[in-house]
Parts: C-alpha cells; sequence; structure tokens
C-alpha cells in the first residue's frame, strides 16, 4: 500500500466548528481521503492510499484541493479594508486630514 498525503488550510479558524470540520472530512472521504491529524482550526493533514487516483477526474470535489473555506482573496482584502479605514480615522482624529 503507498500512500500520499495533503494539508487542507483555511484562513480562518474553519476547522473550529465540527459541523464544518465533518462537511470537510465528508467531502474529501468521497476521493478516498482520511484524517490523520488537526493541527489546530486552520490546518488538517489527510492520506490517502493511491489506488484512489484512479476516479479523481469523474468525481464532484477537487481530489486535490488545499484550500477550504472563504478565499485568501476574500479575507486579505477585508483586512486590507479594515486597515485603511482605522489609519484613516487616526489621521482625520489627529488632524493630518
Amino acid at each position: 500500500m503507498e500512500l500520499e498525503y495533503k494539508i487542507v488550510q483555511s484562513t480562518t479558524p474553519h476547522f473550529a466548528k465540527t459541523g464544518n470540520l465533518k462537511a470537510v472530512l465528508d467531502e474529501e472521504a468521497q476521493s478516498g481521503w482520511q484524517l490523520v491529524e488537526k493541527f489546530d482550526n486552520y490546518k488538517i493533514r489527510l492520506q490517502r492510499d493511491i489506488t484512489h487516483r484512479t476516479g479523481d477526474g469523474t468525481r464532484h470535489v477537487d481530489a486535490y484541493r488545499t484550500q477550504v473555506g472563504l478565499s485568501n482573496w476574500v479575507t486579505y482584502s477585508a483586512a486590507a479594508a479594515l486597515t485603511i479605514a482605522v489609519v484613516l480615522a487616526i489621521l482625520r482624529g489627529v488632524g493630518a486630514i
């Protein structure tokens, strides 16, 4: 038996909720992936036997996805917008604008 591994991560604490973790593991199980380790609420490690590769082209979920939850673009854009808003509020407060 030859195994392959992958890490699935999220930019938010997606795996803190048991329901989210279960949903991701159920989707990954369709491709033969099994939980090996939950690092924290942001990352999990999965493994599967390489014989499961044969059906990857017909599945609804990308067997090699490594990101779940909100995309990095959404998370970082929201953080940037909030940072700009705070800086502008501070500058207005000290009369620099």
